[in-house]
């Protein structure tokens, strides 16, 4: 199970971005984190940069995998689910339950969710 931003795991940086300008302002190991918007996720597949995708929808992590995204950040809400077309459909990005609470590890664990993604772990501009 990964675990990205807890304080005792080292991981990659997300960044939080809403544009094209501050993608380009992530540092070159960083992975770029935005909700669903098809014009960034093209531009980043396009340019090879690794991103993450806020989804809300099961529509939006269909598309999300088709454009080729990295990780998939979904609330609690939704992880179930998406873990299981994730795993049905054979993504090759990563389910990350969105958290701010170290005790949803177990929740992740228990669900086989691929990871989570703590709060604290995400840098904004």
């Amino acid at each position: 199970m990964l675990l990205i931003g807890h304080s005792l795991i080292p991981s990659e940086p997300f960044y939080r971005v809403v544009s094209l300008e501050e993608i380009a302002k992530t540092p070159s190991q960083a992975i770029v984190m935005f909700d669903f918007e098809p014009t960034l996720a093209t531009y980043c597949a396009a340019q090879k940069v690794p991103f993450a995708l806020h989804v809300k929808h099961i529509k939006e992590l269909i598309l999300a995998n088709a454009l080729g995204a990295s990780y998939f950040v979904v609330d609690k809400g939704l992880a179930l689910h998406a873990q299981k077309i994730a795993d049905d459909y054979l993504f090759d990005g990563k389910v990350l339950l969105l958290s701010s609470d170290d005790n949803e590890i177990e929740f992740a664990a228990s669900h086989s969710i691929d990871g989570i993604l703590f709060e604290t772990g995400i840098h904004s501009f």
